[in-house]
């Protein structure tokens, strides 16, 4: 459809339509009636279960509405997308006002993402529709987990006195509903008001040509309990019939077999090739001809799939061109179900078929999925064998998940390279617990079978592919040893040789070790497996992230940028091999300070990477961490620290490291010295060192300061860590009121303008962030000083504790101090006083030296304080 709202979004015509009304339509006005009455609410809900009807009715509704003053959203498995909802949410207001949204797509199309500037932007667009106008969005349980945020947000600002909106789902969407319910702002139809009466059961039973006599029809009532879908199905089975045995059949159905009974009873009205070849069929997701005629044999398909269609038997078109369809899903189901309950023994031959069709059009997924089905796991694990890699190198789209429930290690045990397999491709989905589980048990084979020599190179690769993921540096270093020399003694390579230098690249990257980084580059390089998209998105990315930890922020920003676009270009936007890269951009957005751009970026990375790559969620989550500390929420960032560690839990990794700084520089914002005393002792040297200064100069130590600063452990840094010593330098000369900080101040603000650090500068040290706001006016006026003032200001806005006099406890307190500080939070003074068998003056004289030694005036304060320090 042209004039998409985000470049690239392609929707078919039928999506902003509403469905045809069929020629049975039962005519439903009280329900019409309401809907109209919803018209000056903030937001109509039409909620229902599948085949309540809530699409057919709001059709009905809209087409006695005036033309042109309805826009039409039809929601599906895409639409779980939130960009790619809303715009199509854009377009759909397009129908009523073409130049809806224009704005709102414009910064859909720049930003990727959604943001409270599009909903803003969405909400006026909407109060510019003419009066009147209404826009509904049906099937919206698609996009509910994605878009409802953003919906809540648009229903708050939503022009409810000129626009309606109404949204249809199978399950209540999220957006505090009973707020607006509480307000006299929803209007709500729900399953209980979609439901037929027994009136309009009758008038659909009749607009099917059946006649039933009075009871008979509340038989079927009450058995079908008014459900649509259920009077529908009646109607078909009963449709051109007057025996009364077979009408007595239908309606003494229990109402929870009432789907089941029903499929089985318009089959039965069905000529047996059409009921065959629906029940065959049933086992296919997508119908088309080619596939329908794999399984069923028959050369007649594309007809047989047109007399299905024509008949109206729960046929979904998914293309334009009605060459691809599916049966509706409940439909689908009771298909399968009566298909095994008339020929069990039938379902495995008709996966094999598709399987076998779909491995000779090279579509290796599908087929295996068949072949598992089909109970053929060897042939499905050898299929995959030799696919698996190949399609994680080659394919943008991240793998469905197979049913390997039928599939054990122990199962396996006598077939070493198809356990090898499952392991890859759990590796590749990211299940590193269940994939730890097939290599260990492979593992344990070889001790008593040793595997020929390049099944064991392939097996020491998905070790260093699975400690990599993992964060075990050293493990996945002796793995990739071993893969190395199991590759020099087979030949010739394969594309499995690809996945040592590719893991090991990102392993590194994310160590800052630029010259392992390209050690691994070249390796890769050299590998004949290597394809396109490793080698312009994944190593370039990779590259770019060592950089950026390092401190090249120039160089980093070429490679990102350069990886981003081939990225875009090969579809990989949204694959494994585009984290780094996001990640490094992110960081660089946070080191110029667009705090609003480095956390789009760093929820896509997060995106990518939640509860399928640990490492990855690991690093990305400390990245989020970094983001709320720079925003000054504090607490959340802890709490992401916390979240953090638990993804990695169970891991010995050097990277947790991170968590421990990245803690301990947050605790000490608030004051804290104990805590992050306590984490330096798990930093590696370089680290440790510059922590301790940190902490000395919280203290208001200078010299133990200067005295760390000087270590001979920080002798040859790399840029970034080199900036942070020269700037912790700087707060010693200022903290100490030497004359020449000016001046060694200056040296360190030049070095960090050609260098391109800003956020390092205003967040490194409070004594510099104090004294480039204090002496703003006297330094160099250029736009980087501007910056550099302008950041400082900000961040003591977000953190203004950290630049607070008495924001760091100067003297710990004593233990009777202690222990009424821990009583404070739940007892009045004289509980206290009870409790621990001291007066009141004893009392009160502990706590003005506990008021005065955490800086607090009163109660309050003193317990927040103590939280923060964590005393309490």
């Amino acid at each position: 459809m042209g004039g998409s709202a985000v470049p690239g979004a392609r929707f078919a015509v039928a999506k902003f339509r509403a469905a045809g009304l069929p020629s049975t339509l039962v005519s439903r006005g009280v329900l019409a009636g309401r809907l109209t009455g919803g018209a000056g609410l903030r937001l109509t809900v039409v909620v229902g279960s599948a085949g309540a009807g809530k699409s057919v009715l709001l059709a009905d509704w809209a087409a006695g509405r005036p033309a042109g003053s309805t826009a039409w959203l039809g929601c599906d498995g895409a639409d779980a997308d939130p960009v790619r909802f809303w715009a199509g949410f854009i377009e759909a207001g397009r129908g009523v006002d073409p130049g809806f949204g224009a704005d709102a797509g414009e910064l859909l199309a720049m930003d990727g993402v959604m943001s409270a500037d599009v909903i803003a932007s969405i909400a006026n667009d909407a109060a510019a529709l003419p009066a009147g106008t209404a826009v509904v969005v049906d099937d919206f349980h698609f996009a509910a987990a994605a878009a409802a945020r953003h919906m809540t947000g648009l229903i708050e600002h939503w022009p409810a006195a000129r626009v309606q909106l109404v949204l249809a789902s199978r399950f209540d969407p999220p957006l505090r509903q009973h707020r607006l319910r509480i307000a006299g702002q929803l209007c709500e139809l729900r399953d209980e008001d979609l439901y037929f009466s027994l009136a309009e059961s009758r008038d659909l039973l009749a607009n099917f040509g059946v006649q039933v006599a009075p009871g008979q029809l509340a038989q079927l009532h009450q058995a079908s309990e008014g459900w649509p879908a259920a009077v529908q199905m009646a109607a078909l089975s009963l449709r051109g019939t007057t025996d009364p045995d077979r009408i007595a059949r239908a309606l003494a159905v229990g109402s929870h077999t009432i789907a089941d009974y029903f499929i089985a009873e318009v089959l039965d009205t069905q000529p047996p090739d059409l009921v065959q070849f629906m029940l065959d069929t049933s086992i296919l997701g997508q119908l088309t001809p080619a596939a329908c005629a794999a399984v069923t044999g028959r050369g007649d398909t594309a007809a047989m799939l047109r007399r299905i269609d024509t008949a109206h038997l729960f046929l979904v078109a998914l293309d334009e061109g009605g060459e691809t369809f599916r049966y509706h899903r409940l439909v689908r189901q009771v298909l399968h179900a009566e298909l095994r309950a008339r020929d069990r023994d039938r379902e495995p031959l008709l996966h094999t078929r598709a399987a076998e069709h779909f491995e000779q059009t090279g579509d290796t997924p599908r087929a295996t999925r068949h072949f598992l089905a089909a109970r053929q796991i060897h042939r499905a694990l050898d299929l995959m064998q030799d696919r698996v890699i190949t399609d994680f190198l080659h394919n943008p789209t991240p793998p469905g998940t197979l049913d390997l429930t039928m599939v054990t290690p122990t199962t396996l045990t006598h077939t070493p390279d198809q356990l090898l397999t499952v392991a890859a491709d759990l590796l590749i989905r990211g299940d590193t617990a269940r994939a730890g589980d097939y290599l260990n048990h492979l593992t344990e084979i070889t001790e008593t079978a040793p595997l020929e020599p390049r099944l064991a190179g392939r097996l020491a690769s998905m070790q260093c592919f699975y400690y990599g993921l993992t964060g075990q540096v050293a493990a996945a270093e002796g793995a990739a040893g071993r893969a190395r020399a199991a590759q020099e003694r087979t030949q010739p390579p394969d594309e499995w040789d690809a996945a040592v230098p590719l893991i090991m690249t990102r392993l590194y990257a994310s160590l800052g070790d630029v010259k392992a980084v390209a050690r691994e580059v070249d390796a890769a390089l050299a590998s004949p497996g290597l394809t396109e998209p490793a080698k312009l998105v994944l190593l370039p990315g990779a590259q770019a992230l060592a950089w950026f930890e390092a401190g090249h922020l120039a160089d980093a920003g070429a490679a990102a940028h350069a990886a981003a676009d081939d990225a875009k270009r090969l579809g990989f936007e949204r694959h494994f091999f585009a984290v780094d890269h996001l990640r490094t951009q992110a960081g660089l957005a946070l080191e110029r300070r667009d705090l609003d751009t480095a956390e789009h970026l760093t929820e896509r990375a997060l995106s990518i990477t939640e509860h399928r790559r640990r490492l990855f969620e690991y690093l990305a989550l400390l990245d989020r961490a970094a983001l709320w500390a720079a925003r000054g929420q504090t607490s959340e960032a802890l709490a992401t620290v916390d979240s953090a560690r638990a993804v990695l839990s169970g891991t010995r990794t050097p990277l947790l490291a991170r968590a421990d700084e990245t803690e301990a520089l947050l605790r000490l914002s608030l004051g804290d010295l104990r805590t992050p005393t306590k984490l330096t002792t798990r930093l590696p040297a370089t680290r440790r060192t510059m922590l301790l200064a940190r902490i000395a100069l919280a203290a208001g130590d200078h010299h133990a300061a200067r005295e760390h600063l000087q270590s001979p452990s920080l002798g040859d840094l790399a840029p970034r860590h080199a900036l942070v010593r020269d700037l912790l330098l700087a707060a010693t000369a200022i903290e100490r009121g030497d004359p020449m900080a000016a001046s060694v101040l200056g040296g360190v603000l030049h070095s960090a303008r050609g260098k391109g650090f800003l956020n390092t500068v205003v967040t490194t040290a409070p004594q510099v962030t104090g004294y480039l706001i204090e002496h703003a006016g006297k330094l160099e006026a250029d736009p980087f000083a501007h910056q550099v003032t302008a950041a400082a200001r900000q961040v003591q806005a977000a953190q203004p504790r950290a630049f607070q006099p008495g924001r760091v406890l100067a003297e710990p307190l004593t233990d009777a101090e202690q222990r009424i500080l821990e009583l404070l939070p739940g007892s009045t003074y004289l509980q206290v006083a009870d409790t621990l068998y001291i007066s009141r003056n004893t009392v009160k004289t502990h706590l003005r030296s506990i008021y005065h030694k955490l800086g607090a005036t009163s109660r309050s304060q003193a317990i927040e304080r103590a939280v923060e320090l964590r005393l309490l």
